[in-house]
This record gives structure tokens, sequence and C-alpha cells, in this order.
């Protein structure tokens, strides 16, 4: 006879966790790095060839990546391009985006700067 789910004539039994069953495990700490290492901006050059790279890798996609640089924020921002056609694919992160932040930011230190 085949049992329906609901139907079995075994119940399952549940039994609570007691403290004296768990176990305490020890775990190694390692040192956690400055974040200041982690977000050291690349020198003009390394970015270039950090771009070659990612071209090499993108060739049979016929699209490339280059990296513009957004005046106001300081940064740079790598756009997605079709080698075809020259059509902008993606932006990461999108420019609108930066230059929303970009506006929040100066909006932000003028009313500090006026508060003060």
């Amino acid at each position: 006879m085949i049992d329906r789910i609901g139907e079995s004539s075994a119940q399952a039994v549940v039994k609570p966790i007691e403290a004296k069953d768990i176990k305490t495990v020890e775990m190694e700490q390692k040192p956690v790095t400055e974040p200041a290492e982690q977000n050291t901006p690349l020198k003009e050059e390394e970015l270039q060839k950090f771009a070659d790279q990612v071209n090499t890798f993108l060739q049979p996609t016929q699209t490339h990546v280059q990296f513009e640089y957004h005046e106001d924020l300081q940064e740079y921002y790598a756009v997605i391009v079709d080698n075809n056609s020259e059509e902008i694919i993606k932006e990461i992160p999108s420019k609108k985006i930066l230059d929303m932040y970009a506006a929040m930011t100066e909006f932000i230190g003028l009313f500090v700067d006026k508060k003060a």
C-alpha cells in the first residue's frame, strides 16, 4: 500500500535540544586587513594593463572595456562598448548613478557648511 503525505502511520518524534547537547567550537582568528589597503586607487598604468587583460578576454564577444573619468567624483568607471557600432552597452556603475551621488554629496556639503 502506498502512503500519501499526511496519511503515514508512523509519526515523527521531535526531541528538544538541551544545553548539554550543544558543543562549543573554537575558531582560529585571523588578522583583519585595513580597509585602506583594499581601497587604494589604481594608477593609470595599472588601470590600462587591467583593461588590456579584460579586452583580451572579451575579444570573442566583439566588445571592449574602457575606463572613463568622472570629473565631479574624480573616480574612474567602466564602460563596455560594442566594437562594430561603438555603442555603449553597459556602464559600471551607471553614469547617472554617479551623477546623482555627486549631486547628493555636493548638496550635503552645502547643507553642512551653511549649518556650521
